[in-house]
């Protein structure tokens, strides 16, 4: 396969659809489509008929969504799907690749479905270690590698729903965990009965203070009292709903990032939007100045499209 000049960049998740028409060498988005209709949704909707086999449903949902992308495109353009399209509920299950991961890709499994007169589709699987997985973002650590030293060894965090710690050394990314932080804060704030003592609010400034409280309850593992005190303090000490959703945010992140405190290694954060923010406050107070790199909220834009590209070159 020669490098094409664009490829199409298909990230289907557990909720949400994205496909990028993506210019090869600038990574620039040339046009997208999104919807909800994620991977659960779709193979649901496989179950429940049986004209088409799970490759031919979820095949033509691609194509049929790849013609909404405005600017034209060659029939030859290849496809690159990362994430949950070759999981057990997508279009063809892969098995996990197994860490160590080099940084330019080598030991990630991936498949080249060809087929006459439509695109070729090159399927990415997940990665796993002896006691965890993940889906997609073993790419963007692939295409943020380019920012990291061959020579160095570090952490590479990913927060989200389900936070990603990677640990990389010499060129490989070695070994990964997951924090669920984003799920236990879904789960606390709605579900609990600290629910009625939150209130959420855009990030401002003025609320540093309650956040890094919570960071250090967190630090000096009191995290499970503290727990708590959130609806104590709003019951006795009348704290507002947004100085408890801030402090229970950093008690949170500040449990999750906990273990580096002693680790003295570099750690490289890769985030965007209210995750960013928190997580450099939290980091910023637990390490040395010259131990934290930020990645640009651009590097995070192409983080994931830079990982497919290396996929895509290892097939030229």
């Amino acid at each position: 396969m020669k490098l094409p000049s664009h490829f199409i960049s298909c990230d289907w998740g557990t909720s949400n659809f994205r496909l990028l028409l993506v210019d090869t060498k600038s990574l620039e988005v040339l046009s997208q489509y999104t919807s909800e209709q994620g991977i659960k949704k779709h193979y649901k909707d496989f179950k429940s008929q049986l004209e088409k086999s799970r490759q031919e449903f979820f095949q033509s949902y691609l194509l049929e969504k790849i013609d909404t992308i405005s600017v034209p495109y060659s029939s030859r353009t290849p496809i690159i799907a990362s994430g949950m399209l070759s999981s057990s509920i997508g279009m063809k299950e892969l098995p996990y690749s197994k860490f160590p991961v080099d940084f330019d890709g080598d030991g990630l499994i991936s498949v080249r479905m060809e087929e006459n007169g439509k695109p070729d589709l090159i399927l990415v699987s997940g990665a796993r270690t002896e006691n965890d997985v993940m889906r997609g973002e073993e790419i963007q650590a692939i295409g943020l590698s380019e920012l990291l030293s061959r020579n160095e060894k570090g952490i590479l965090i990913l927060p989200g729903t389900h936070s990603k710690h990677i640990a990389f050394n010499n060129g490989r990314f070695e070994n990964f965990k997951t924090y669920m932080t984003g799920e236990l804060f879904e789960v606390i704030s709605r579900h609990s009965i600290l629910s009625a003592s939150l209130e959420q609010s855009p990030w401002d400034s003025s609320f540093e203070t309650y956040f890094l409280e919570g960071v250090k309850k967190a630090l000096s593992n009191d995290a499970m009292s503290a727990l708590f005190s959130v609806r104590a303090n709003s019951l006795l000490n009348d704290s507002t709903g947004v100085e408890n959703f801030y402090f229970l945010s950093g008690l949170l992140i500040g449990s999750e990032l906990s273990h580096i405190a002693d680790m003295y290694e570099k750690v490289y954060l890769g985030a965007t939007g209210i995750n960013a923010k928190l997580y450099k406050l939290a980091l910023t107070y637990i390490l040395p100045a010259d131990y934290l790199t930020c990645f640009s909220s651009s590097d995070m834009e192409k983080s994931l499209l830079a990982g497919q590209l290396k996929i895509l070159k290892s097939y030229v």
